[in-house]
């Protein structure tokens, strides 16, 4: 009896490893992938194209990758787009560090020089 619930033991330490293993492979071939830009969905043009913005205030017509659920791609949605192909391959979630949405800069200013004090070219 003792060594059936040793067993048992032992397969469960067995599968939980290679649960660990399995996970950290799929995170080094994510780590692998060159990066990707953090962009917001503007509106969905058709059932597998959207139009994102990217940083600034650059708006593409991207393609959806056909794993991701279509109900999530609404208005404002934040979502990791290709940087090569723009294709849209994750949602990511809505929430964002306050201290990151500050440094963000929403429209680019249109001060000049001359309206700043003391500030040459």
């Amino acid at each position: 009896m003792e060594k059936r619930n040793n067993l048992k033991r032992l397969e469960a330490q067995r599968n939980e490893m290679n649960n660990l293993v399995k996970n950290l492979k799929e995170e080094h071939i994510m780590l692998l992938q060159p990066p990707a830009y953090v962009a917001e969905v503007s509106k969905m043009m058709s059932k597998d194209k959207c139009l994102i913005k990217k940083h600034g205030d650059e708006k593409v017509i991207a393609a959806v990758d056909p794993k991701i659920d279509k109900t999530l791609l609404v208005a404002n949605a934040r979502v990791a787009s290709a940087k090569d192909d723009s294709k849209v391959f994750k949602v990511l979630p809505s929430l964002i560090d306050p201290l990151v949405s500050l440094m963000k800069v929403e429209k680019v200013p249109d001060s000049t020089y001359d309206m700043i004090g003391g500030l040459e070219q």
